[in-house]
């Protein structure tokens, strides 16, 4: 346990202020000595992968930020448990060596398994609902087993999304046979824009029959830039920290963004981003 840590090279945005705790849990025991302490001193927690998602808070955070380091692969045949700690792009490359195919859309996407599976990460037509059996939970001192039917998976969204007191410890997945794991890395991996500064990927959530990116771009945004923060040029839906971004910066971006669509095409846009402090 560590006190008063910076959160900036905690999160892809390079983006927030300090946490009052930040602790790395190698082990459920260490998770569990986390959580006691954070309720016995009365701090709030709050869980935290690569930080691929999560937009901090220029305030930091008077609470304890835990990141679980739970990253053991254990392998059957074409299932695997993977802990919740493991990147994602490992676990592309891991499954890659095994000919397991089925995640090679996730070449490219920062985070963690953890966070994939809290926010049901994915691309056009794959997300982490297609490989999940089962999801390993510690709920208030207790080990669950979810199946996938009880993950409550749809687009962007999870039950864990809306149980924080559910922390994903593991996942079992299952893969298909691998068939040109290579040349589909490589086609997924060619369709990823490359961009200069710091992102936490799309914003806004697609919607039924739109692309927030394009409504987005449609009214003139991209480019605009307050701070150091800049609305991509190559995709709309993604904001860019330069280099000394704040999250007031950011935060003036996404209120043009949702306000001029919605004056524009009377569309609501819906985050998909998580918030810390």
């Amino acid at each position: 346990m560590e006190k008063d840590i910076s959160l900036k090279d905690k999160n892809t945005f390079r983006i927030g202020g300090r946490a009052k705790y930040y602790a790395l849990v190698n082990s459920k025991k260490e998770l569990e000595n986390a959580l006691k302490f954070a309720k016995e001193s009365n701090f709030p927690v709050f869980i935290m992968g690569e930080g691929s998602n999560i937009l901090v808070s220029d305030n930091g955070f008077n609470g304890i930020v835990i990141k679980l380091n739970f990253r053991e692969i254990l392998n059957k045949g074409n299932i695997l448990k993977v802990g919740s700690g493991v990147y994602l792009r490992e676990l592309v490359f891991k499954a890659r060596d095994l000919n397991l195919g089925g995640i090679e859309w996730a070449i490219g996407i920062p985070g963690t398994i953890g966070g994939a599976i809290f926010g049901n990460a994915g691309v056009p037509n794959h997300s982490m609902q297609d490989l999940v059996k089962e999801v390993e939970v510690f709920d208030n001192g207790i080990i669950k087993i979810f199946k996938k039917e009880d993950c409550l998976f749809s687009y962007r969204e999870s039950v864990f999304k809306h149980n924080t007191n559910l922390i994903i410890l593991s996942a079992t997945l299952e893969f298909e046979k691998g068939n040109n794991i290579d040349e589909l890395m490589r086609e997924y991996m060619a369709k990823r824009k490359h961009i200069k500064g710091y992102s936490i990927g799309s914003i806004f959530k697609n919607g039924e029959g739109y692309f927030a990116g394009k409504l987005i771009d449609d009214c003139g945004l991209k480019g605009k830039r307050i701070g150091d923060a800049i609305i991509s040029n190559e995709n709309a839906n993604w904001i860019i920290n330069l280099g000394n971004a704040s999250s007031e910066d950011v935060e003036k971006l996404i209120s043009i963004a949702k306000k001029e669509v919605k004056k524009k095409f009377n569309i609501d846009l819906i985050e998909e981003i998580r918030r810390l402090g």
